[in-house]
């Protein structure tokens, strides 16, 4: 065989694979379906922030996996859990070694993709961190002899008696490989709609804002399982945030700002003018709800003049106010809850009900008692009785599905029965069972490149 490893997507995760297994001596290839020089994907979109569930990666290792287990309320494999744990600020280091700068930006940002994009609104991606990672990475995978196949989209896996054969799309026509170890890494399943309204994700996913390099159309998944390979649960929850309604149509409103802290303050309601999801689980969890809704364009934050000026308004670092008024999202304002009623095209005494039982459950500490409960943690329950009043119509925007492919903490694709897939492997965003659980706990997208890093190093001990 030409070819000890291939790896299939050029993503981060593909990269590093590809990287350490050259380091390591082994023969490697990467395919990538896009042909462009800067071909899109998740990873040059991405903020750059390695992190584990908002936690910087110099936290100790134990600390780390309890941060995990209580974020994915134990759902995540122990396992997996422990790998990105131990292996984080190691890899931090291996990445500085390939030349690759990183920045400390505070808080749970303290390795962050350099130069750091952190000001105005819309979509920026050209030449900031993850873009020129990846040309890094890239340009030293060739200099170690490694090749790109760009315009190569796999499409069929088949086992052979010494390793495993990929069907390959190429311009010129559908072509079969084979190496002895094969590593997906072509991320979720974000980008078909098929997939997504199968898996639950939503009825409605041509609703929901494509917050994706729109490239990740389950094709590792869908050949894994076909080798019998076991889908992780939790297929429903994906990463993702909450925008204003106005991104639907420009990318000026994403992938910044957010609006998470807004709807995590106020309230959401529907169509209807009904609550329908715990506010105070945040963003992830309320795009994941708005998702799931019949008509997940339907929603509106509700919130006050306290709120909007306040830190949910203003702490981030690129905040929805002032950014979402200089980008010229929608925003609704009255001087009574009756008049923004009116604006939104609701009753106002159903508008003034919700937000008046809300209010009083704030108040009196009853927030467990509302229809559906509403928790004042990790989020805070701030009051809406400031006026003036706002409403802002939003969008749950999707950047990478939860769920995945089965493997362990070396990298290692499992079966229904919990046994490696001879030559199978997995890392980045096409590993399922790390994030997700009952509220679609976010344990950090980037971090699952650690996964490459065990992959090559679990095939080479292997070699």
């Amino acid at each position: 065989m030409e070819y000890d490893v291939i790896i299939i997507g050029a993503g981060i995760a593909g990269l590093v694979t590809a990287n350490r297994a050259a380091q390591l001596g082994l023969r490697a290839v990467v395919l990538e379906k896009s042909t462009e020089e800067k071909y899109l994907c998740n990873s040059r979109y991405a903020y750059g922030t390695f992190h584990i569930n908002f936690t910087g990666l110099d936290t100790p290792e134990d600390d780390l996996c309890t941060k995990i287990d209580v974020a994915t309320d134990g759902f995540a494999r122990k396992d997996l859990a422990r790998a990105v744990a131990k292996d984080g600020r190691r890899l931090m280091q291996w990445l500085k070694d390939e030349g690759i700068e990183l920045v400390n930006l505070g808080g749970y940002g303290t390795n962050v993709l350099s130069p750091p994009w952190r000001t105005g609104f819309g979509l920026t991606w050209q030449n900031y961190g993850a873009d020129i990672a990846l040309q890094r990475l890239e340009a030293n995978f060739q200099k170690r002899q490694g090749r790109i196949l760009r315009g190569s989209r796999a499409r069929a896996l088949t086992l052979i008696y010494d390793g495993i054969e990929i069907e390959v799309e190429q311009p010129d026509g559908v072509k079969k490989i084979s190496a002895p170890s094969v590593v997906i890494a072509d991320g979720g399943f974000q980008a078909n709609p098929d997939m997504l309204r199968q898996s639950g994700v939503s009825p409605a996913p041509e609703k929901l804002l494509a917050r994706n390099g729109g490239t990740a159309v389950g094709d590792g998944l869908r050949m894994a399982l076909g080798l019998g390979a076991a889908p992780s649960g939790g297929m429903n929850n994906f990463y993702g945030h909450l925008h204003n309604r106005d991104a639907m149509q420009s990318t000026k409103h994403w992938p910044r700002p957010v609006t998470d802290d807004l709807a995590s303050a106020g309230i959401v309601i529907d169509a209807d003018g009904q609550r329908f999801t715990d506010e105070a689980l945040g963003g992830i969890w309320i795009s994941n709800a708005i998702a799931r809704l019949p008509d997940p364009l339907g929603t509106t934050i509700i919130f006050d003049h306290a709120i909007w000026e306040g830190p949910p308004g203003r702490n981030h670092a690129q905040p929805p106010n002032p950014l979402v008024v200089e980008a010229g999202g929608t925003l609704h304002r009255a001087d009574t809850l009756a008049a923004l009623a009116a604006k939104i095209g609701l009753a106002p005494e159903r508008l003034s009900e919700v937000v008046g039982e809300y209010n009083k459950a704030v108040e009196q500490g009853t927030l467990q008692k509302l229809e559906p409960a509403r928790g004042d943690a990790p989020n805070k329950a701030w009051p809406i009785k400031t006026a003036p009043f706002y409403a802002m119509p939003i969008c749950a925007a999707i950047t990478n599905t939860m769920g995945g492919i089965v493997v362990d903490g070396d990298a290692r694709v499992l079966d229904f029965n919990d046994k490696p897939i001879a030559g199978l492997y997995a890392a980045g965003s096409t590993v399922g069972g790390l994030d997700g659980g009952p509220r679609a706990g976010y344990v950090g997208g980037l971090i699952k490149t650690t996964i490459g890093l065990r992959a090559a190093e679990t095939i080479s001990r292997k070699s």
